[in-house]
């Protein structure tokens, strides 16, 4: 049982964590292609960063209903500790998105 919440918990983590550091590598690119928006204005920090911030947020509502319908205490425990690192992940992002603002 304990193999079964280690990948439930690492699939979970990851459906997280590919799109979190895509996004934040594409807001830290700092090369002049790539841009979003026309008329000489750069809305790709913008974006991406909203798009970083809705992901991030979806993904903690999903972990939320998931502990509210989780029947076990290992399943309670797991989504509650990838509750904690959602909502570290959505503090993080306000410090990854500082050309957005």
């Amino acid at each position: 049982m304990a193999t079964s919440n280690t990948s439930k918990f690492v699939l979970k983590i990851s459906i997280l964590l590919i799109p979190y550091i895509m996004l934040s590598l594409i807001l830290h690119d700092g090369g002049p292609g790539g841009g979003v928006g026309g008329g000489g204005y750069d809305l790709s920090g913008l974006v991406y960063g909203l798009l970083l911030f809705a992901v991030t947020i979806i993904w903690l509502i999903w972990m939320g209903i998931s502990y509210a319908v989780s029947k076990t205490a290992a399943g309670k425990k797991l989504h509650l500790r990838l509750l904690i690192i959602g909502l570290i992940a959505l503090i993080a992002a306000w410090f990854i998105t500082p050309r957005m603002f």
